[in-house]
């Protein structure tokens, strides 16, 4: 009976965290990826949608919100229960008032009802971290950053391509009402759902962020090994699309196998990633996902040079691009995992968002210097240079990881 009982539990605690991780990215997604699309095909010039770019600062910035949502609550609704109660309504009001706006002609209200989702959204994400901490026993930290990993794959799809399918075949107020619907999805068990009690943040928000960093290990991983591991694969995959229409791919081509393959896989990746933190230590995971990394993106040189068109190199080109992209997510699921590993109890929102943020920031980079290096480079010395830092990126964390043991069962790890 007991066994039965706390596999009920688990059921709850994975529902609920998996609808909260599945809508925490459906805005960041259709605002950058959709609306730009929308935009464009209305008559928006490049002007404008520079606007919406810049809009994406409000989402950048989502970290700061930790120490606010880690001290600040209303207890009566449970400590992080009641911040997604809050942002989840507010998220939704956000779509429904997009309803009769005209994305072009009403731009100035469209993008601040943007920049208001995105903060919201980002409380929410904050939010959800922390609860996921507070939840998840050690031993399911693996699953619970795989099941993550997998929902905001699935999140992107949803509100990307899935929403410009929709604006395609019923128009921009049907398309945002099925938006806005999915995205009030983890209310129904919110509403259901009683949050543990647990410690709460304590003192200026300044001593949560520097009292972080000056535990041992902790500057290390977040400034030299996180950015180390990452950033080469990084820099790789923001060739692939340009690389690919220089192959003389086609749109369609591209959107199958970077955006439904490559998602696909990705999801599927981290779930069975979560499955098999639990039997493996985070070092070994590390060390795995990096060298496997290094390996595919030397499987990149065909489209790099120009061979890619058709054929072997085709295929070499798309198993590739579907496969890093599954190796990514697991890598990714396994960085997650640590990072809950290395939060504390009490300050678990902040610990997580500071810790991730360094995820985004390597990504922004990488996106913003791999296009421009490539141009006076070429395609093949950055994605040389991509593999041979993702090599040295495995060699740190493998070591990192040794000294300071960043696995679920070292509960020294998330002590104060």
């Amino acid at each position: 009976m007991k066994s039965v009982c706390e596999n009920r539990g688990r059921l709850r605690r994975v529902a609920l965290l998996s609808s909260c991780y599945l809508v925490q990215d459906i805005g960041f997604s259709f605002f950058f990826l959709a609306l730009v699309v929308i935009l464009r095909q209305r008559g928006a010039s490049l002007e404008q949608l520079a606007l919406v770019n810049l809009a994406g600062f409000a989402w950048a910035g989502k970290f700061l919100l930790g120490p606010v949502v880690d001290r600040w609550s209303v207890r009566r609704f449970g400590h992080y229960r009641g911040w997604l109660l809050l942002t989840q309504a507010l998220m939704v009001l956000a779509l429904l008032c997009l309803l009769p706006l005209d994305p072009v002609g009403d731009l100035p209200l469209v993008l601040g009802v943007m920049v208001v989702m995105l903060i919201v959204a980002g409380a929410h994400d904050v939010a959800t971290n922390g609860l996921a901490v507070r939840l998840l026993t050690p031993e399911e930290r693996g699953t619970g950053s795989g099941l993550q990993i997998a929902a905001i794959s699935l999140s992107i799809i949803l509100g990307s391509s899935g929403t410009l399918l929709l604006y395609a075949h019923v128009g921009w107020e049907a398309a945002l009402g099925v938006l806005a619907a999915v995205t009030a999805l983890p209310l129904v068990f919110l509403l259901r759902f009683r949050e543990p009690p647990g410690p709460s943040a304590s003192g200026p928000a300044s001593r949560a962020l520097l009292s972080l960093v000056r535990r041992p290990g902790i500057a290390r991983w977040m400034l030299a090994v996180v950015p180390l591991y990452l950033l080469g694969v990084y820099s790789a995959e923001a060739l692939v699309p340009a690389m690919l229409v220089d192959a003389r791919w086609s749109t369609s081509r591209i959107a199958i196998v970077q955006g439904t393959l490559g998602g696909l896989a990705s999801a599927l990746a981290a779930l069975g990633t979560g499955m098999l933190l639990r039997r493996v230590s985070r070092r070994r995971a590390l060390r795995t996902f990096g060298f496997v990394q290094a390996l595919l993106l030397l499987f990149l040189l065909p489209v790099a040079t120009g061979h890619a068109g058709n054929g072997f190199g085709a295929t070499v080109t798309t198993l590739a691009v579907i496969l890093l992209w599954a190796a990514n997510a697991a890598a990714l699921s396994t960085i997650y995992s640590c990072a809950m590993d290395l939060a504390r109890p009490a300050t678990a929102a902040t610990d997580l968002a500071v810790q991730l943020a360094v995820v985004g920031v390597v990504r922004l980079v990488a996106n913003a210097s791999g296009p421009a290096l490539a141009g006076q480079a070429g395609y093949p010395p950055l994605i040389l240079a991509g593999a041979a830092l993702t090599l040295l990126g495995t060699v740190a964390a493998t070591r990192w990881a040794r000294h300071h043991h960043p696995h679920a069962t070292a509960l020294h790890v998330v002590a104060a």
